[in-house]
């Protein structure tokens, strides 16, 4: 399962020309062909020790993802040893819109299971766009020692702050919560009291 860091960030918008007057993707096509590699008649077959490799030992990795939000479909393609999958934004999570809850607005992560509620949540303070620089909070679950669904809330990301939630470093953080709204409710009162005292998470 992804990191709801990864899936919301370090992707880079596919940008239009500055004077374009409609910036939608109408059409996106691909094409699948096969290639070889260039090769001189001096250059000795590729032999490779790893028992996975198809032409050398490392390899970059591209990602591209498109997304309709009128079908809500997500489509993934990645390069090299060519993978796609097809989705859609239940299922991954992103794609989908934010929900506000009191003054925070939570962007969903994968759900545990097909049809579930989502395991994370990243948190803004407006639901105009997720970049690094707007990320105020996180929202994530697990289960407690009786099997009850429980909630941690992280606010203020703070690369030196005292809690540490996902992959992310954070001034603040609640204990357990009932509910994700509990857990919205505690970071929002970090932007309205931003001095109060730091909790130490379960």
């Amino acid at each position: 399962m992804d990191l709801i860091t990864e899936t919301y960030l370090g992707w880079d918008e596919l940008t239009h020309t500055v004077d374009c007057p409609s910036p939608v993707w109408d059409a996106v096509e691909i094409r699948r062909t096969e290639g070889l590699r260039p090769r001189t008649a001096h250059d000795a077959p590729h032999a490779c020790v790893s028992d996975g490799c198809t032409h050398a030992d490392t390899f970059g990795r591209v990602q591209l993802r498109l997304l309709c939000r009128d079908c809500d479909t997500v489509v993934l393609v990645g390069g090299e040893a060519l993978t796609e999958t097809r989705s859609n934004t239940a299922l991954t999570g992103w794609g989908q819109r934010p929900t506000q809850s009191g003054g925070v607005w939570l962007w969903p992560g994968r759900p545990t299971i097909p049809g579930g509620e989502p395991h994370q949540y990243l948190v803004t303070l407006q639901p105009a766009a997720l970049t690094r620089d707007l990320l105020y909070g996180i929202v994530t679950g697990y289960h407690d020692a009786d099997g009850t669904r429980r909630w941690i809330a992280g606010a203020y990301p703070d690369a030196d702050g005292a809690h540490q939630i996902c992959t992310l470093r954070w001034a603040y953080a609640s204990n357990g919560l009932s509910s994700v709204d509990e857990a919205a409710a505690f970071i929002d009162g970090t932007i309205r009291n931003p001095q109060r005292p730091v909790v130490v998470s379960v």
